[in-house]
């Protein structure tokens, strides 16, 4: 199997658990559904995660606050996005301390 072969069966499985999860988060609100609302919560809970599985997202970058205005910035930025002073990270400061 080929790169392009394999890239279109993960896509494929991300296409099908999208389509379940919409099919999920419209029986959350459908009346007549078979089940109770903890049921169909759980069933969307399941999909939510099977989701979550195939996409794999990156965890969320450390931040740190700015020297200068206290904003919020990645850990290893070196210049602040809502001032934009420079700053040396902290791995930077204690590399050239050493």
């Amino acid at each position: 199997m080929d790169q392009s072969e394999h890239g279109s069966h993960e896509r494929n499985k991300l296409r099908g658990a999208i389509a379940e999860m919409t099919l999920r988060l419209a029986g959350l609100s459908e009346k007549g559904q078979t089940g109770t609302d903890a049921q169909r919560v759980e069933r969307l809970e399941t999909s939510w995660q099977a989701l979550i599985a195939l996409i794999q997202p990156e965890p969320e970058p450390t931040r740190r606050q700015c020297p200068h205005c206290r904003g919020q910035m990645r850990e290893n930025a070196t210049r602040c996005l809502h001032c934009l002073c420079k700053s040396v990270p902290p791995a930077a400061e204690a590399a050239g301390a050493a």
